[in-house]
């Protein structure tokens, strides 16, 4: 769910500042990915490991991505590297995400007080 900035309180002048600089800030990483990075620990089923005692096997982590209406694609992240870039790409997307949030809030609401969007000053 987007964070609601609360821009009602602010002057008309003050969300279109707001959003030039946004967009001159707005921009994005080529290595984004729309996904998460999950942790997973699990039982491999023999039956004289010690994971049936609760010493779960892991941390394994793995990159999840929803693509729709029951379709996942889930794979294994298996160096640390991977790991790292996963995070660093899902980190990235969910920044410029938020940047993106906050703009179409501030155009809503100037759309909500009559003023054009085409005009950023």
């Amino acid at each position: 769910m987007a964070k609601d900035h609360q821009l009602q309180t602010l002057s008309t002048l003050a969300l279109r500042k707001r959003k030039l600089f946004l967009l001159k800030k707005l921009r994005f990483s080529p290595q984004l990915i729309r996904a998460s990075v999950v942790e997973r620990f699990t039982k491999c089923g023999k039956p004289n490991c010690r994971c049936l005692q609760g010493h779960l096997h892991g941390p394994f982590y793995y990159l999840t991505q929803c693509l729709g209406v029951g379709r996942m694609r889930k794979f294994l992240l298996k160096t640390p590297e991977a790991q790292l870039q996963a995070r660093e790409a899902v980190k990235a997307f969910n920044e410029y995400y938020d940047q993106l949030e906050l703009l179409s809030q501030i155009n809503t609401e100037l759309l909500d007080r009559g003023e054009k969007l085409g005009s950023s000053t």
